[in-house]
């Protein structure tokens, strides 16, 4: 029997991938293309292991992967050496294949780690069968075969498959329980019709200044003021805008006055500020104000809050359009990006069990009907968005259009689709100037 015929690992395939890795570039993200077929990196030799883990925890934060970043970020969790050292880095790199053969080596290196777990599946029962009984065989037989199809089959895919009966006991037993919703917008009639739950997407869409994000903002607000713990990417305002609206919906100061600072901010102003700060602080809210934001940052930073506070946050996304892939493919119509980011959300939050708030944006289409209300068809750039969202809300202002409007003031909240409960409209009140949005009951 030859050597090629003996062997379970391919170092060569795995220094290809990850030196292609190390060599990515904005124009092509080897990253995104070795994730699909890898996942966590259990494929890999120990060592590699650690080095791969490295350059995906660099690629949630949509940071570099080179050499000099891998190595800190090796050096930082104490694994540089257990990882080869700097010397080691340096060879990968060297190693990398060209573009376009990622997908390929990382294929071979997932595709020698089967044989090592079908090879161990044959030792298992190799030993097995040396010490079964006659009277056993059956069963050893059948063990074998179980285990030969968990490995054809795939454990993921085990865990999807199922008869329809093998858990509706419990399913049933388990509507005696109130459903408590997995996240809340803080507006009550909302909250009555609007079931969030646990790897729902929701689209929040509008057309500028209908008041989107004081909308998807209040929504952090009111539910990190819950306890529950959620997450920010604001790839449409920087730091400064989004702690001045933040500021002026909670103190009730003027949000012009916060832009414009010095004098503009009252004494008044000053003392219902310091008012909230404490409350402030203490929310379970986190923010990314990072202009590219891809899924794989999404699902890094989910999955990082979850390890930190033990449960999954709320996630909102300011907005959708603007969000890149994990491909970072330049040839990609603004169609094609949309499209691929809305699935990959869709599939993080049922992986995650995470509920997915994306802002999103419509075409001119409703600007030419009559009444100017929007519709779902008006999403732009994608209809996969509609097809992947559980619930669809479209923000609607009359005194946009007609400022002396009998109807000023208040926003209409069309919910144009919803999984969870019925379609209808909520109608709440606004307060741009303070940068909210809130129950028509609450105004003060």
């Amino acid at each position: 029997m030859s050597v090629q015929e003996l062997a379970t690992e391919s170092p060569e395939a795995e220094a290809h991938v990850l030196g292609a890795c190390l060599m990515a570039t904005p124009a092509y993200d080897a990253v995104a293309d070795a994730a699909r077929v890898l996942g966590d990196g259990a494929a890999l030799s120990p060592a590699n292991e650690l080095v791969w883990r490295a350059i995906t925890r660099l690629h949630g934060r949509s940071w570099p992967t080179g050499v000099p970043m891998v190595e800190a970020e090796l050096r930082s969790t104490g694994d540089l050496d257990r990882a080869g050292g700097p010397a080691r880095l340096s060879q990968l790199a060297m190693a990398a294949c060209g573009a376009g053969q990622v997908e390929h080596y990382a294929e071979l290196v997932q595709g020698f780690a089967a044989l090592r777990r079908y090879q161990g599946a044959l030792a298992r029962a190799q030993q097995t069968a040396r010490l079964v009984s006659p009277t056993d065989v059956p069963d050893a037989i059948r063990a074998h075969q179980a285990d030969l199809d968990y490995l054809a089959v795939g454990a993921e895919a085990d865990e999807h498959f199922g008869r329809l009966g093998d858990d509706l006991h419990e399913h049933v037993k388990a509507l005696e329980t109130p459903t408590e919703a997995a996240a809340v917008t803080g507006l009550m009639d909302l909250d009555a019709v609007l079931k969030m739950r646990p790897g729902n997407v929701i689209v929040v869409a509008g057309r500028p200044a209908m008041g989107k994000s004081a909308f998807t903002l209040g929504i952090a607000l009111a539910n990190a003021g819950t306890g529950r713990p959620t997450l920010v990417h604001s790839m449409e305002m920087g730091k400064s805008e989004v702690l001045n609206r933040v500021l002026a919906a909670r103190a009730r100061v003027g949000l012009h006055h916060l832009m414009d600072g010095g004098p503009a901010v009252e004494d008044g102003d000053w003392t219902r500020m310091l008012r909230v700060l404490p409350d402030l602080t203490k929310l379970p809210l986190w923010m990314d104000y990072a202009a590219r934001v891809t899924p794989s940052r999404v699902r890094h930073r989910i999955k990082a809050l979850n390890r930190e506070t033990g449960r999954v946050p709320l996630v909102i996304i300011d907005y959708v359009q603007l969000m890149d892939t994990d491909q970072r493919n330049g040839r990609q119509s603004a169609y094609e990006r949309v499209s691929d980011v809305s699935r990959e959300l869709k599939i993080i939050a049922e992986d995650t069990g995470a509920v997915i708030i994306c802002c999103a944006q419509l075409n001119r289409g409703s600007e030419h009907r009559e009444g100017k209300r929007p519709q779902v068809s008006d999403l732009r750039d994608s209809g996969q968005l509609e097809q992947d969202a559980s619930a669809i809300v479209l923000l609607h202002r009359e005194d946009a259009y007609e400022p002396a409007s009998p109807r000023a003031g208040e926003v209409d909240l069309i919910l144009g689709k919803n999984r969870n409960g019925p379609t209808c409209t909520v109608t709440v009140a606004h307060q741009l100037h303070f940068g909210r949005i809130r129950d028509m009951a609450q105004i003060d």
